[in-house]
Protein backbone atom coordinates (compact mmCIF):
# COMPACT_ATOMS: atom_id res chain seq x y z
CA UNK A 1 0.00 0.00 0.00
CA UNK A 2 2.80 2.42 1.13
CA UNK A 3 6.35 2.37 -0.27
CA UNK A 4 8.93 4.93 0.60
CA UNK A 5 12.22 4.72 -1.06
CA UNK A 6 15.75 6.58 0.52
CA UNK A 7 13.46 9.68 1.15
CA UNK A 8 15.59 12.87 2.12
CA UNK A 9 14.39 15.63 3.41
CA UNK A 10 16.33 18.75 4.14
CA UNK A 11 15.61 22.47 4.95
CA UNK A 12 18.03 25.54 4.83
CA UNK A 13 20.88 26.89 2.69
CA UNK A 14 24.39 26.24 1.52
CA UNK A 15 25.51 27.47 5.24
CA UNK A 16 23.17 26.15 7.20
CA UNK A 17 21.73 22.59 6.22
CA UNK A 18 19.46 20.38 8.36
CA UNK A 19 19.07 16.97 7.07
CA UNK A 20 15.47 15.98 8.42
CA UNK A 21 15.09 12.28 7.06
CA UNK A 22 18.41 10.91 5.66
CA UNK A 23 17.70 7.99 3.30
CA UNK A 24 14.14 6.58 4.94
CA UNK A 25 13.15 3.30 3.64
CA UNK A 26 10.34 1.39 4.68
CA UNK A 27 7.44 -0.32 3.31
CA UNK A 28 3.25 -0.89 5.16
CA UNK A 29 1.29 -3.78 3.94
CA UNK A 30 -2.39 -3.22 2.85
CA UNK A 31 -4.18 -4.09 6.16
CA UNK A 32 -1.35 -2.85 8.67
CA UNK A 33 -0.95 -0.27 11.77
CA UNK A 34 2.13 0.92 11.70
CA UNK A 35 3.05 3.54 14.53
CA UNK A 36 6.01 5.69 13.78
CA UNK A 37 7.84 6.83 17.22
CA UNK A 38 11.50 8.91 17.95
CA UNK A 39 12.91 11.59 20.26
CA UNK A 40 11.51 15.07 19.82
CA UNK A 41 13.17 16.17 16.34
CA UNK A 42 14.32 12.83 15.17
CA UNK A 43 12.20 13.68 11.86
CA UNK A 44 8.88 11.31 12.32
CA UNK A 45 6.51 14.51 11.85
CA UNK A 46 8.42 15.43 8.93
CA UNK A 47 7.97 12.06 7.44
CA UNK A 48 4.37 12.15 7.84
CA UNK A 49 4.14 15.56 6.28
CA UNK A 50 5.73 13.88 3.21
CA UNK A 51 3.70 10.91 2.81
CA UNK A 52 0.56 13.27 3.26
CA UNK A 53 1.98 15.66 0.48
CA UNK A 54 2.23 18.69 3.20
CA UNK A 55 6.08 18.43 2.34
CA UNK A 56 7.71 17.40 -0.66
CA UNK A 57 10.86 15.16 -0.54
CA UNK A 58 14.34 16.56 -1.51
CA UNK A 59 14.62 13.09 -3.07
CA UNK A 60 13.63 9.57 -2.90
CA UNK A 61 10.23 8.54 -4.02
CA UNK A 62 6.67 7.71 -1.95
CA UNK A 63 4.66 5.49 -3.17
CA UNK A 64 0.99 4.56 -2.30
CA UNK A 65 -1.23 2.00 -3.92
CA UNK A 66 1.40 1.56 -6.86
CA UNK A 67 1.39 5.27 -8.02
CA UNK A 68 4.43 7.63 -7.04
CA UNK A 69 3.43 10.80 -5.39
CA UNK A 70 6.87 12.30 -5.32
CA UNK A 71 6.56 13.25 -9.41
CA UNK A 72 3.10 14.50 -9.40
CA UNK A 73 1.53 17.91 -10.34
CA UNK A 74 -0.30 19.97 -7.78
CA UNK A 75 -3.71 19.19 -9.55
CA UNK A 76 -2.76 15.51 -9.24
CA UNK A 77 -1.66 15.46 -5.37
CA UNK A 78 -5.09 17.26 -4.87
CA UNK A 79 -7.26 14.52 -6.12
CA UNK A 80 -4.89 12.03 -4.22
CA UNK A 81 -5.16 13.69 -1.33
CA UNK A 82 -9.36 13.92 -1.77
CA UNK A 83 -9.52 10.23 -3.07
CA UNK A 84 -6.35 8.22 -1.48
CA UNK A 85 -6.04 9.60 2.19
CA UNK A 86 -7.54 9.87 5.45
CA UNK A 87 -6.73 12.36 8.08
CA UNK A 88 -6.87 12.28 11.81
CA UNK A 89 -5.07 15.21 13.61
CA UNK A 90 -4.36 15.54 17.27
CA UNK A 91 -6.26 18.57 17.34
CA UNK A 92 -9.77 17.28 15.32
CA UNK A 93 -9.82 20.32 13.38
CA UNK A 94 -13.18 19.83 12.66
CA UNK A 95 -15.22 22.71 11.35
CA UNK A 96 -16.54 25.15 14.17
CA UNK A 97 -19.46 26.06 12.12
CA UNK A 98 -20.58 22.50 10.84
CA UNK A 99 -22.28 19.89 13.02
CA UNK A 100 -21.05 16.49 13.44
CA UNK A 101 -22.94 15.32 10.75
CA UNK A 102 -22.08 18.10 8.74
CA UNK A 103 -18.14 17.59 8.80
CA UNK A 104 -17.80 13.94 8.11
CA UNK A 105 -20.33 14.47 5.30
CA UNK A 106 -18.56 17.70 3.91
CA UNK A 107 -15.29 15.01 2.70
CA UNK A 108 -18.09 13.13 0.75
CA UNK A 109 -20.01 16.24 -0.87
CA UNK A 110 -15.77 17.43 -1.84
CA UNK A 111 -15.54 13.67 -3.26
CA UNK A 112 -17.99 14.64 -5.05
CA UNK A 113 -20.46 11.69 -4.09
CA UNK A 114 -24.38 12.20 -5.02
CA UNK A 115 -26.40 13.93 -2.31
CA UNK A 116 -28.88 11.26 -1.95
CA UNK A 117 -26.30 8.18 -0.76
CA UNK A 118 -24.30 10.83 1.93
CA UNK A 119 -26.87 10.72 4.67
CA UNK A 120 -26.51 6.59 5.16
CA UNK A 121 -22.72 6.11 4.32
CA UNK A 122 -22.32 9.44 6.94
CA UNK A 123 -25.41 7.29 9.50
CA UNK A 124 -23.80 4.07 9.02
CA UNK A 125 -20.10 5.33 9.96
CA UNK A 126 -20.66 7.38 12.85
CA UNK A 127 -22.82 3.98 14.27
CA UNK A 128 -19.31 1.80 13.67
CA UNK A 129 -17.19 4.51 15.37
CA UNK A 130 -19.71 5.31 18.37
CA UNK A 131 -21.11 9.10 17.64
CA UNK A 132 -24.34 8.83 16.07
CA UNK A 133 -25.29 10.76 19.24
CA UNK A 134 -23.70 13.51 18.67
CA UNK A 135 -24.04 13.93 14.68
CA UNK A 136 -26.75 17.12 15.37
CA UNK A 137 -24.47 18.51 17.67
CA UNK A 138 -21.46 21.52 17.00
CA UNK A 139 -17.99 20.64 18.00
CA UNK A 140 -17.93 23.33 21.20
CA UNK A 141 -20.78 20.72 22.17
CA UNK A 142 -18.59 17.69 22.59
CA UNK A 143 -16.23 15.96 24.15
CA UNK A 144 -12.54 15.81 23.29
CA UNK A 145 -13.56 12.06 22.72
CA UNK A 146 -16.28 12.65 20.47
CA UNK A 147 -14.66 15.03 18.47
CA UNK A 148 -11.69 13.22 17.50
CA UNK A 149 -14.19 10.07 16.64
CA UNK A 150 -16.05 12.62 14.38
CA UNK A 151 -12.73 13.19 12.64
CA UNK A 152 -12.09 9.05 12.65
CA UNK A 153 -15.28 9.03 10.85
CA UNK A 154 -14.53 11.92 8.34
CA UNK A 155 -11.54 10.41 7.62
CA UNK A 156 -12.77 6.80 6.70
CA UNK A 157 -16.26 7.91 4.89
CA UNK A 158 -14.46 8.16 1.89
CA UNK A 159 -12.79 4.87 1.88
CA UNK A 160 -9.35 6.05 1.37
CA UNK A 161 -6.31 3.93 0.90
CA UNK A 162 -4.40 5.12 3.83
CA UNK A 163 -4.88 6.59 6.62
CA UNK A 164 -2.48 9.42 8.60
CA UNK A 165 -2.97 10.11 11.94
CA UNK A 166 -0.47 12.43 13.90
CA UNK A 167 -0.98 12.33 17.64
CA UNK A 168 -4.48 11.16 17.98
CA UNK A 169 -4.76 11.11 21.01
CA UNK A 170 -2.52 13.51 21.89
CA UNK A 171 -4.86 15.82 23.48
CA UNK A 172 -7.12 13.19 25.44
CA UNK A 173 -7.42 12.37 28.81
CA UNK A 174 -6.21 8.16 29.36
CA UNK A 175 -10.11 7.24 29.25
CA UNK A 176 -10.54 8.79 26.12
CA UNK A 177 -7.14 8.04 24.52
CA UNK A 178 -8.20 4.51 25.07
CA UNK A 179 -11.68 4.16 23.48
CA UNK A 180 -10.23 6.18 20.53
CA UNK A 181 -7.21 3.63 20.01
CA UNK A 182 -9.89 0.90 20.55
CA UNK A 183 -11.81 2.05 17.62
CA UNK A 184 -8.69 2.54 15.65
CA UNK A 185 -8.00 -0.53 16.31
CA UNK A 186 -11.77 -1.50 14.75
CA UNK A 187 -11.26 0.18 11.92
CA UNK A 188 -8.25 -1.52 11.08
CA UNK A 189 -8.87 -4.95 12.05
CA UNK A 190 -13.11 -4.75 11.19
CA UNK A 191 -12.96 -2.42 8.30
CA UNK A 192 -9.99 -3.21 6.84
CA UNK A 193 -8.29 0.23 7.27
CA UNK A 194 -4.14 1.09 6.30
CA UNK A 195 -3.34 3.33 9.24
CA UNK A 196 0.45 5.03 9.48
CA UNK A 197 0.17 6.68 13.26
CA UNK A 198 3.25 9.29 14.89
CA UNK A 199 2.65 8.92 18.32
CA UNK A 200 5.15 9.66 21.32
CA UNK A 201 2.93 7.44 23.42
CA UNK A 202 4.00 4.15 23.81
CA UNK A 203 0.70 2.74 25.31
CA UNK A 204 -0.78 4.55 21.91
CA UNK A 205 2.08 2.26 20.02
CA UNK A 206 1.05 -0.86 21.72
CA UNK A 207 -2.17 -1.11 19.46
CA UNK A 208 -0.06 -1.20 16.28
CA UNK A 209 1.23 -4.40 14.57
CA UNK A 210 4.70 -2.93 13.98
CA UNK A 211 6.43 0.23 15.36
CA UNK A 212 9.35 1.81 13.45
CA UNK A 213 11.54 4.24 15.32
CA UNK A 214 13.15 7.12 13.46
CA UNK A 215 16.07 8.89 15.03
CA UNK A 216 18.33 11.36 13.88
CA UNK A 217 16.50 11.32 10.68
CA UNK A 218 16.55 7.86 9.75
CA UNK A 219 14.95 4.79 10.71
CA UNK A 220 16.85 3.24 13.62
CA UNK A 221 14.77 -0.31 14.69
CA UNK A 222 11.89 -1.74 13.89
CA UNK A 223 9.66 -4.06 16.12
CA UNK A 224 6.53 -6.49 15.24
CA UNK A 225 4.56 -7.41 17.62
CA UNK A 226 3.13 -10.89 15.82
CA UNK A 227 1.08 -13.14 18.57
CA UNK A 228 2.52 -11.39 21.16
CA UNK A 229 0.08 -9.50 24.15
CA UNK A 230 -0.65 -5.89 24.23
CA UNK A 231 1.06 -5.84 27.35
CA UNK A 232 3.72 -7.89 26.18
CA UNK A 233 4.17 -5.24 23.28
CA UNK A 234 4.08 -2.51 25.14
CA UNK A 235 6.75 -3.79 27.56
CA UNK A 236 9.44 -4.05 24.36
CA UNK A 237 8.69 -0.50 22.85
CA UNK A 238 9.27 0.78 26.18
CA UNK A 239 13.00 -0.52 26.52
CA UNK A 240 13.14 1.48 23.03
CA UNK A 241 11.92 4.25 24.14
CA UNK A 242 14.15 4.45 27.21
CA UNK A 243 17.32 3.21 25.08
CA UNK A 244 16.53 6.43 22.93
CA UNK A 245 15.83 8.91 25.89
CA UNK A 246 19.50 7.99 26.40
CA UNK A 247 18.49 6.08 29.86
CA UNK A 248 20.13 2.62 30.38
CA UNK A 249 18.26 0.66 28.15
CA UNK A 250 18.55 -2.68 26.17
CA UNK A 251 17.18 -2.74 22.64
CA UNK A 252 15.83 -5.84 21.44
Amino acid sequence: MLSVRSIEKVFGSRDSVTHALAGVSFDVAAGEFVGIMGPSGSGKTTLLNCVSTIDTVTSGHIIVGGRDITGMSRRQLAKFRRDDLGFIFQDSNLLDTLTGFENISLALTIKGEPARSIPGKVNAMAARLGVDGVLSKYPYQMSGGQKQRVAAARAMVCDPKLILADEPTGALDSRAATVMLEIMEMMNTQMGATIMMVTHDAFAASYTNRVLFIKDGAVFNELRRGDESRDAFFARIMEVVSFLGGEAGHVS
